[in-house]
């Protein structure tokens, strides 16, 4: 008998609590970093992508991008992958040049606003080495 008591004291009482909240008209409301649409970037055909493994960089010669991409981590202001930066040499020229594919991480980041599409990342580091030299280059994401 005894615990049939606690359980009705305890659901008495929640419920005692929870009344006042509603008929306040408590609600909860989400904030922009809850909503439905994280941030994104661009691709060259303007559609938004989120966690691409292929991604173009350069969209008016596609001389450079990243693929095999994997992400560790995709927030709201970063996001952090590691995969292959793919480059054309551009030697002896862009057209007559050949890819190169470098293992890199990247970060993205310097997230700006838009109003047709929302929050989205507008550069791309990557951190790479050559020859046991490291390197570091910025892209800036289509915009």
């Amino acid at each position: 008998m005894k615990r049939i008591n606690s359980r009705a004291i305890a659901i008495a009482s929640a419920a005692l609590f929870i009344a006042p909240l509603v008929s306040l008209g408590a609600t909860t409301t989400p904030t922009y970093a809850d909503a439905a649409s994280p941030t994104r970037i661009l691709t060259c055909t303007q559609k938004l992508a989120s966690k691409p493994a292929t991604y173009t960089l350069s969209c008016a010669d596609a001389n450079a991008g990243w693929t095999g991409m994997t992400w560790s981590a995709w927030g709201a202001s970063t996001a952090t992958g590691r995969g292959l930066l793919r480059q054309n040499n551009c030697s002896p020229n862009c057209v007559s040049g050949k890819f190169l594919d470098y293992r890199a991480t990247v970060t993205l980041s310097k997230v700006i606003t838009t109003k047709k599409y929302g929050a989205l990342f507008s550069q791309a580091t990557f951190h790479y080495s050559v020859g046991g030299k490291s390197k570091t280059e910025v892209f800036g994401l289509a915009d």
